[in-house]
């Protein structure tokens, strides 16, 4: 078993760090759609000028954007991360490899943000942040320290679970 040490705090931080980077690109694209909006024409000329049109609806699209991550960032400041758990929870991190081997994978269990990766510090590895509606959350949700789990059906042994808290 690889001796792997994860900071849930550092590693949420991280997460947030991400989503803010994203709102402020999110952001200044929502500020440059608006302002085509807003100086396109108000009349088109003809039925190809549809850039007004156009813009507004990548406005509508960044601005439904920002009020999900928006969402994201209020649920991860306000989560409280487990201290030790015994069963993989909401605010794990959970290592997935053979039972007789080191941690091939990394899973950060949130409630928002699924799909993202952060590196680990002093490795190649990245942690994915997995949400509890995906498979792999489902099937690691519950499990004890060294339990079995198959995240493929087409598995041939079935990796053990290691909670890194």
């Amino acid at each position: 078993m690889s001796a792997i040490t994860v900071d849930k705090v550092t590693l949420l931080q991280a997460v947030i760090l991400q989503v803010e980077e994203t709102l402020r690109r999110l952001g200044s694209g929502y500020t440059v759609a608006r302002q085509a909006t807003l100086d396109s024409p108000h009349v088109m000329k003809s039925k190809r000028e549809v850039t007004g049109i156009e813009a507004s609806y990548l406005a509508n699209a960044l601005a439904g954007n920002i009020q999900e991550r928006e969402f994201c960032l209020r649920t991860l400041r306000g989560m409280r991360l487990p201290d030790a758990p015994e069963r993989a929870a909401l605010g794990c991190v959970v290592g997935i490899g053979p039972p007789d081997g080191p941690a091939e994978r990394l899973y950060f269990i949130l409630p928002v943000c699924g799909g993202m990766e952060i590196p680990v510090q002093d490795d190649a590895r990245t942690i994915r942040v997995v949400t509890p509606e995906t498979p792999v959350a489902k099937a690691l949700l519950g499990k004890s320290l060294g339990d079995e789990v198959r995240l493929r059906k087409d598995q041939e042994r079935p990796d053990s679970v290691r909670l890194l808290v």
